[in-house]
């Protein structure tokens, strides 16, 4: 997976929430507005309620509350209280619009102010978890001001993913994209989480989307790919490449995702044509020479596993003729030459991706492993002592 971004703080310490203008009939409005000015926001809350006792529906003495009870949400450091208040003034809001009142500024003031709050809890969650679920609760408040903005479940999700929260996690980011996204990650993220609740047919269709908006995207095609498998779609796998190399026949993502399908289904010569063309196209195509190298490993072992079977039928049957003996004999000699030849053909795109591999900093393990089993099948058993080492095995 792609590593969480890092949030900066947004600028909106000089954004300020537009109470109502124009005059006012009722006094008490009147005395809150100079309360406001004073910032004595307690007593202006005293005043407005007076007001709205008189009359609910006075859409100026709503607006100036929902300002008030903002202001004293964020003079607060409590997650709790602040939130409390938050959702106070958002009601407040909401019914001051509802009749009438301007609100557009003072909602999408109070949207960012929110959404800030959350950032910040966010990244100081790097030296207190706890924070991450401060950052869901603020995350949860930006919402209720513009519950169709896109931003706030998708940074709950991540709050939540980082909680171990997986299943909110999902619903979160599930809402994120439902309202649209512009970003690959959320994708990335979702497809990967899904994959993990065992819901791979959800995520083949949601990579499936990602995939048209994204095709060169790797993590999308890696989580695609292992979604199709997962769900026992191989067919519409390949299909989805085929048509895709029909489209543009160089593309190396997709030759490398078809050719490592077919390598999946042990399809072993169909997976060589195309990591071949792949790692031609795009020499520096680490993951391509690996599987390239794995195709041809795999068939050898395959090729391997044919001599055992005719080795077993052979010593099985005492009654064979000596013309039949003969003839499996030279089947072995032969099949055991396409053995050596086919290890012989692995080494040159292992050699390859471990290269490509170490000059990315990435981990050659598994690649030194596969080289070992292909020097010592060649009988090269100095070079096997010299990845030896790598693969993590013990010479005496």
């Amino acid at each position: 997976m792609k590593r969480f971004p890092l949030f900066l703080a947004l600028m909106v310490s000089g954004m300020l929430f537009v109470g109502a203008d124009g005059c006012s009939n009722d006094p008490n409005v009147e005395g809150a507005k100079l309360d406001m000015n004073n910032k004595d926001y307690d007593q202006a809350l005293v005043n407005l309620e007076k007001a709205l006792e008189k009359n609910p529906d006075n859409a100026a003495a709503l607006s100036m509350k929902a300002q008030a009870l903002q202001e004293k949400a964020f003079m607060t450091t409590d997650a709790a209280e602040h939130t409390t208040l938050f959702r106070e003034s958002v009601e407040a809001l909401d019914k001051a619009g509802s009749l009438g009142e301007d609100v557009k500024n003072a909602r999408t003031n109070a949207y960012y102010r929110e959404f800030e709050r959350g950032v910040q809890a966010f990244n100081k969650a790097s030296d207190d978890e706890s924070k991450f679920g401060d950052a869901v609760t603020y995350f949860e408040n930006t919402s209720m001001v513009m519950p169709d903005s896109t931003d706030p479940y998708i940074y709950k999700g991540y709050a939540l993913l980082r909680l171990n929260e997986n299943d909110k996690a999902i619903e979160s980011l599930k809402q994120g994209i439902d309202h649209g996204v512009t970003e690959v990650d959320p994708y990335v993220y979702l497809g990967g989480l899904l994959l993990q609740a065992d819901r791979a047919a959800e995520a083949v269709t949601l990579l499936e989307e990602a995939s048209e908006k994204w095709p060169d995207d790797s993590d999308i095609s890696v989580n695609l790919l292992n979604a199709y498998q997962t769900a026992g779609m191989l067919d519409r796998a390949k299909a989805k490449y085929v048509e895709g190399l029909e489209k543009d026949p160089e593309n190396t993502t997709y030759l490398y995702n078809l050719g490592s399908l077919l390598l999946s289904e042990e399809d072993y010569d169909g997976a060589v044509m195309q990591l071949e063309k792949a790692t031609r196209l795009d020499p520096e195509y680490a993951n391509a020479w690996y599987n390239l190298g794995a195709a041809y490993q795999n068939k050898a072992v395959a090729i391997n596993e044919e001599i055992s079977a005719l080795d077993d039928k052979m010593r099985g049957n005492p009654n064979l003729s000596s013309e039949d003996k003969r003839s499996m004999e030279a089947q072995i000699d032969e099949l055991a030459k396409q053995r050596t030849a086919t290890f012989e053909m692995a080494i040159g795109p292992l050699e390859n991706a471990k290269e490509l591999t170490e000059g990315e900093g990435g981990d050659t393990s598994g690649i030194c492993v596969a080289l070992y089993t292909a020097y010592v099948q060649t009988d090269q058993i100095d070079k096997a002592q010299g990845v030896s080492k790598c693969a993590g095995f013990e010479e005496e």
